[in-house]
C-alpha cells in the first residue's frame, strides 16, 4: 500500500505540464453504527452531516483514465446521548432485563486528509467515471462521560452496580491509511462527484478499539471545478 501510494504521489511531478487545479465543496454524511456512542432505545442526538470541501491537482495519464491528488476536509461529528452503562444491558432498542440508570456520553471528532486516486472515463461532451485510491487521513476522537460507574450482570438480565461512578475522559488522534472509491459526472471545467471514504479504522487497528470514533465511513456529494 506504501508502495502503491509513493507511485501515485510521484506521478503529477513525471507529468506536471499537464496538471491542473481541481477545487470543490459539499455535504458529508457520517455511517454510524447503533450501540457505538449511542443507543437508538435511549435519548440521543447525532451530528453526523457537515459541510465538505476540497482542494487538489488532477491529469491526464491517457484519453480515458486521470489521476487526482486532493486534499479533503470531511468535517466535525459529535455525539450527545443517555446509554445504559453496560452493554450486557441493551438490546440493541431498550433495555435488556432490569434498568441501570443511565450515563451520559459526549463525544465529537474530525477527519481531513490527502486523496490519491486514478479515474476511468468516457468520453465526449458529458463524461461519467470511476475512481478508487488510498486516502491517508487524520482523525480525533474525543470522548467524556461525567458519571459512568461499573457494573454487572448478577444473574440472568438482572444488573446491578459494582463500584462507585467516576468520569471518564478520553482524547485520541492519529494519522492512518483507509481508501475512497467514487464515480463522477462530468461536463466540461464543472462535475459532480460522490465519494465514499473508508476512515473510522479506530485507534487500535481494525474492530479492535474499545475507543473507536462515532463513524465508520463518510459519503460526501461534491461539486467540483477544473481551471
Amino acid at each position: 500500500m506504501k508502495f502503491i501510494l509513493a507511485a501515485i504521489l510521484a506521478f503529477p511531478t513525471l507529468t506536471a505540464h499537464a496538471a491542473q487545479i481541481e477545487v470543490g465543496a459539499g455535504v458529508a454524511q457520517a455511517q454510524t453504527t447503533n450501540g457505538l456512542w449511542y443507543q437508538n432505545g435511549f435519548a440521543h442526538s447525532l451530528k453526523t452531516r457537515a459541510p465538505a470541501f476540497m482542494v487538489g491537482l488532477t491529469g491526464a495519464i491517457s484519453p480515458h483514465i486521470g489521476w487526482h491528488i486532493d486534499a479533503v476536509d470531511l468535517g466535525r461529528y459529535s455525539v450527545n446521548s443517555w446509554d445504559t452503562p453496560n452493554d450486557a444491558n441493551y438490546s440493541g432498542h431498550g433495555y435488556r432485563g432490569n434498568a441501570l440508570p443511565l450515563a451520559n456520553y459526549i463525544g465529537s471528532g474530525s477527519v481531513y486528509g490527502i486523496a490519491a486516486t486514478l479515474e476511468a472515463h468516457t468520453s465526449g461532451a458529458w463524461q461519467a467515471g470511476i475512481e478508487a485510491g488510498p486516502f491517508l487521513y487524520h482523525a480525533t476522537w474525543d470522548l467524556r462521560v461525567p458519571d459512568w460507574y461499573p457494573s454487572v450482570e448478577v444473574r440472568p438480565f438482572v444488573f446491578q452496580q459494582s463500584g462507585p461512578a467516576r468520569p471518564i475522559s478520553y482524547s485520541q488522534s492519529h494519522w492512518k491509511i483507509g481508501y475512497v472509491v467514487g464515480a463522477t459526472l462530468r461536463r466540461g471545467a464543472w462535475a459532480l462527484s460522490l465519494r465514499m471514504y473508508q476512515d473510522g479504522h479506530g485507534f487500535s487497528g481494525h474492530g479492535s478499539d474499545g475507543w473507536a470514533p462515532l463513524w465508520s465511513s463518510q459519503t460526501v456529494a461534491m461539486v467540483t471545478y477544473t481551471f
